[in-house]
């Protein structure tokens, strides 16, 4: 807001005060194209800083980094339902339409319900991942329509069972990392990543990576999105992993690094303020 003082109040009182009536158009213009490199330098690729995480100061940038919760941003599907039974379903086969509905309703008409999902065409080949809840009672029954259903033996399907992590086997998870790099495409960057975050001694909760296409520089580029999690809430270990993530941008050559920082007793903290 303050920001958007400075430039406007002023650019205003100046374009209707001294500029003659066939100047003000391109002024606007030109205060607009001005105001918005403020906004991406602003916004762009910022990291979460200590005093915003972690028992640090409630600000607004610290709300909107916070808002979706650690739990609910970082819980695994599979120990959200600890009632039901839970299966991943992967499968590859020759490109059709009407793969992803075909599978779909092979679930829903047994009572699974899928919740994590990954479907996308490589080359000819459609590949399917996919987890998927489901009462107990019908669990065999739906493992058996999706390996015995005609219709879907080009996919190849295959089941595997999943299980909880029993309470006391691990160390609960406290604060959670969701970073974001956006470069040019070059062999290696996700082994450069994923080495860095697990010298950091954090644990992958999830990573996804895709490669497009950027027109307008007439290059490729790779995205990686990944959470990760630690039971340390050592304010110099997250300042620490901040800075050693950060020097990804320079290191990898970035154009984006985005890097938020989740804490469950920081949200925990707030709702109650909240209510």
């Amino acid at each position: 807001l303050l920001a958007l003082w400075k430039i406007w109040v002023p650019a205003t009182f100046f374009n209707f005060a001294f500029m003659p009536m066939w100047g003000r158009i391109p002024w606007v213009a030109g205060t607009s194209l001005l105001w918005t490199m403020v906004l991406s330098a602003m916004r762009g690729g910022d990291v979460a800083h200590a005093e915003e995480i972690v028992g640090g100061a409630v600000t607004g940038a610290t709300l909107e980094i916070m808002k979706e919760g650690f739990s609910e941003a970082f819980t695994c599907p599979v120990e959200l339902d600890p009632e039901m039974a839970h299966i991943c379903v992967s499968a590859s086969g020759p490109d059709k339409t009407g793969w992803v509905a075909m599978v779909a309703r092979a679930v829903a008409q047994e009572g699974g319900n899928v919740t994590h999902s990954r479907m996308v065409r490589l080359g000819h080949e459609f590949i399917i991942l996919m987890h998927v809840s489901v009462a107990p009672e019908n669990l065999k029954t739906l493992v058996r329509s999706l390996n015995n259903d005609q219709d879907l033996l080009p996919l190849n399907i295959r089941t595997s069972s999943l299980t909880r992590r029993q309470t006391g086997t691990y160390e609960k998870p406290l604060i959670g990392f969701r970073i974001k790099c956006v470069g040019k495409d070059r062999q290696g960057m996700l082994a450069e990543i994923s080495e860095r975050i697990a010298r950091l001694g954090l644990s992958v909760d999830n990573i996804t990576t895709e490669l497009r296409l950027d027109r307008k520089r007439d290059r490729r580029e790779f995205v990686v999105n990944c959470d990760a999690t630690t039971p340390k809430t050592d304010q110099k270990m997250i300042d620490g992993a901040i800075h050693d993530i950060s020097a990804l941008k320079k290191d990898l050559g970035l154009d984006i690094l985005d890097i938020r920082v989740h804490s469950e007793n920081f949200i925990a903290r707030r709702r109650r303020t909240e209510q």
